[in-house]
């Protein structure tokens, strides 16, 4: 029984963590630039010039999540590139989903990902499906 219950105190403990290092739908609401990026993964050397272009890219992106749920990827690459989104908050694992507008009434098909933590005084956004880290900065 002790064991069971010091177990449940622990993972108690790591949820309320992990929940107080999540932003809120409250706060996500702005536009968010860029001020560092960070491999997640170790690459290929034949990859890492990619990943250098993605990166200078990416210091040059706007994400613009609006309080009415549309949401903007402004990203000089144009395959990349998200004009007509639909943002919303997976309460089940604390993260923004990014979809096409067409699309924001389903749960079938995501544009983007976007878990967040703080981190001290500084805001990241994991995108896990590319393995990239971005330490962001809130415009307004």
């Amino acid at each position: 029984m002790k064991k069971t219950t010091g177990l449940l105190i622990i993972l108690l403990t790591f949820v309320l963590r992990m929940n107080a290092q999540s932003l809120t739908e409250n706060e996500i609401v702005g536009t968010w630039s860029v001020l560092q990026i960070n491999v997640l993964t170790k690459l290929p050397d034949e990859q890492k010039k990619t990943i250098d272009r993605l990166k200078e890219a990416f210091l040059r992106s706007k994400f613009e999540f609006n309080a009415d749920h549309t949401f903007v990827f402004d990203f000089e690459l144009e395959k990349l590139k998200i004009a007509n989104g639909y943002w919303k908050y997976n309460d089940w694992n604390k993260s923004f989903v990014i979809q096409d507008q067409k699309d924001k009434d389903t749960n079938d098909w995501k544009l983007m990902e976007i878990f967040t933590k703080k981190d001290g005084d500084k805001i990241v956004f994991q995108l896990r499906d590319i393995f990239v880290e971005l330490v962001m900065n809130k415009d307004f």
